[in-house]
């Protein structure tokens, strides 16, 4: 859980904060960009919510005035920014199964916030609203059109606020309008997304339908062929509830090297992480004392690892010639800004136009969503 907390009026941010591996022991509470880590068991997203809030009355002297909540999937309903209560809330959940990682978490923190600040204004925003003009033959399937227009099956991506920041910023560093930039933006973490910008206005995302589609990423196997789930329905016995935790809880990175964070794969893969040490190392990997690091789990890290960069570099190949230029790749999110060793391992043994620009844009979603509300003054 990431917050950041601006002055309403000149956007200037005065605290932030990150609450990382919630639900594991010994998570990670970090405020103001503190070298100091507390270390503590946060068992889930409303601990971590309310351990924010004590922060903000017992260490800062500021008033709240209006909360803003980043939603994954709000179909076509919810393209826009919207006033939060819990009848809008129950409206958004029925998009829960279609981003299974985020939505719920993403609902049940907006619910807890307006149980702890109830006479406080607060909106939500999607993910979706970045791309919801992309062109019509990149957001339409090639299904019968009735399932478009009855079920509203189409590509919504995902990603958005970064992708738009990592416009922003390129723009300034390329000293161009933003109408002029054309760019592929990357937004590699936990989960991935690539996505293609021509005269400032995104035309295509790898992510589709769902945040399930598109890369492989840290849970998510990204890409199928469809005739994969069938295949596991008929000969593998399994149901259709536990081929859809497969796909968005059990596969990916950690569903073949069993370890929920890419820094620990890298170390059994033989790279060394800047200012990280992992103790699971020591005590057995992805939390469990009977995963060692074996001859055989450190190929599985390299086979992991060569898998995530080839679904990167085959995404990037073939969107490059959407574009008549290419004025820069652009990477943000937590691998993509801060893990040099991936953005190099991305351009070894690919072969891209030679005159573009590499930019590694900091993200922060939080500002571009304060910028947004401010523009539109809801």
């Amino acid at each position: 859980m990431k917050f950041k907390i601006f002055n309403y009026y000149s956007l200037k941010e005065i605290h932030c904060g990150a609450i990382e591996k919630i639900g594991l022991k010994k998570s990670i509470i970090q405020f103001d960009n503190s070298n100091i880590k507390n270390r503590k068991t946060i068992i889930n997203h409303s601990q971590a919510l309310k351990i924010i809030n004590d922060f903000i009355k017992n260490e800062t002297n500021i008033k709240i005035s209006l909360i803003l909540h980043r939603i994954v999937h709000g179909g076509v309903e919810f393209n826009q920014a919207t006033k939060l209560d819990q009848k809008t809330i129950n409206k958004i959940s029925k998009y829960n199964n279609l981003a299974p990682l985020h939505n719920p978490v993403n609902l049940k923190v907006a619910q807890e916030a307006l149980k702890i600040w109830p006479r406080i204004k607060q909106i939500g925003m999607f993910d979706t609203m970045f791309f919801k003009n992309i062109p019509l033959p990149a957001y339409l399937y090639p299904l019968p059109l009735k399932y478009f227009q009855k079920y509203n099956i189409r590509k919504f991506g995902f990603h958005g606020f970064s992708h738009q920041n990592m416009l922003k910023w390129s723009a300034k560093n390329l000293k161009k309008r933003i109408n002029q930039c054309n760019l592929i933006t990357c937004h590699l973490g936990g989960g991935s997304s690539i996505a293609v910008i021509k005269n400032g206005e995104p035309i295509e995302i790898s992510m589709g339908f769902s945040p399930s589609s598109g890369l492989m990423m840290m849970n998510r196997a990204g890409d199928l062929d469809p005739a994969i789930i069938f295949h596991l329905l008929k000969n593998a016995k399994m149901s259709l509830n536990q081929i859809y935790q497969l796909l968005n809880f059990e596969s990916g990175l950690r569903g073949m090297t069993k370890i929920g964070d890419l820094r620990d794969i890298m170390i059994l893969a033989g790279y060394k992480i800047k200012n990280y040490s992992s103790p699971r190392l020591e005590k057995g990997l992805g939390g469990k004392s009977n995963t060692k690091a074996t001859k055989e789990n450190k190929q599985l890290a390299k086979l992991a690892l060569d898998l995530f960069i080839y679904k990167i570099q085959r995404y990037l190949s073939s969107y490059i010639t959407l574009l008549p230029k290419i004025d820069a790749i652009v990477f943000s999110g937590a691998i993509g800004e801060r893990n040099a060793d991936i953005r190099n391992l991305i351009f070894k043994n690919i072969y891209f136009p030679k005159k573009y620009k590499k930019i590694i844009v900091k993200c922060n979603e939080e500002k571009i969503m304060a910028e947004i509300i401010k523009k539109i003054n809801l």
